[in-house]
């Protein structure tokens, strides 16, 4: 098994982990930041991005990130992590062998891909339920689509949808914060149907009746957990799974840290991702320098 050593080991490199990556980084300490896809998290899967000043998409955003990670001399790794034992120095394994040390940690992993629990589910994946709009959205042109939940970057993506078709729904318990341009139910989608070709409608609960509405994709973005199955349970966690912690990102391990969604509190934001990403750098350097 493959060891190395560093003093700053941040899981995910997503703009939070990217974010903390950096500034330890640029504070002199020897950072890896390793996740299991490309560094910039679900930003490489976002065009324009309506919520954030100027004009810019995600995958730029991504890109001007990792490079100045980078820049900052923050070492750029690619692994599953699997588990996460010790505490200062803490270890951190992946599914690909190999094992990383470092006096502090960070979890930046974000969310798993939401689900809504309903019996067939998991068999329409790939052919009708879907978690990125950029990816599959141009497989459905001018086909009626579903947007479930307004969690995340659900709204963004419903926005990403009606480029490629004018049939968007958003279907939520509360539609307040469905974006103008697509239609919006309240309600619940309680059972899916198909065919031999995939997804065909689905049937949603609203107003004390049922309905079944036409639907070629949907798109899931409710019932999403934090992405942290390997951390230990020395990491205080609330009810929903989401590691507990402070405005620095400081767990109940004092080297230990969680920024952008896997931690409690997160608003799911950009710009506050990012904030939480610095701030828990910064925290991490004046903790292992002094």
């Amino acid at each position: 098994m493959e060891t190395t050593t560093h003093d700053v080991i941040v899981i995910g490199a997503g703009p939070a982990g990217l974010a903390a990556a950096t500034a330890a980084a640029t504070a002199g300490l020897r950072t890896l930041c390793i996740d299991k896809l490309a560094p910039g998290g679900a930003l490489i899967n976002l065009t324009q991005l309506h919520h954030v000043e100027g004009e810019t998409d995600g995958a730029l955003i991504a890109s001007q990130m990792t490079e100045a990670a980078s820049e900052a001399g923050v070492e750029l790794g690619f692994g599953e992590v699997v588990k996460v034992s010790g505490g200062s120095p803490w270890t951190v394994e992946t599914a690909e062998g190999e094992s990383h040390t470092a006096r502090a940690v960070v979890v930046a992993t974000g969310l798993s891909k939401g689900t809504l629990g309903l019996p067939g589910e998991a068999d329409y994946e790939g052919r009708g339920v879907s978690h990125c709009a950029t990816c599959d959205g141009p497989l459905y042109d001018g086909k009626p689509v579903i947007v479930a939940g307004l969690e995340g970057w659900a709204a963004q993506e419903a926005v990403e949808l009606k480029a490629f078709t004018p049939d968007v729904t958003v279907i939520a318990p509360d539609t307040a914060g469905a974006p103008d341009g697509v239609q919006a139910l309240a309600g619940r989608i309680v059972a899916l149907a198909g065919n031999d070709e995939g997804l065909a409608s689905v049937e949603v609960e609203t107003g004390g009746a049922r309905k079944t509405i036409p639907a070629a994709a949907l798109f899931i973005y409710a019932g999403q957990s934090p992405a942290a199955e390997f951390v230990p349970d020395s990491l205080a966690r609330n009810a929903t799974g989401h590691i507990v912690a402070d405005a620095e990102g400081r767990t109940s391990s004092a080297t230990a840290f969680a920024v952008g969604d896997v931690r409690a509190g997160s608003r799911g934001h950009l710009p506050d991702a990012i904030a939480d990403g610095q701030r828990a750098g910064a925290a991490i350097a004046a903790a292992l320098k002094t």
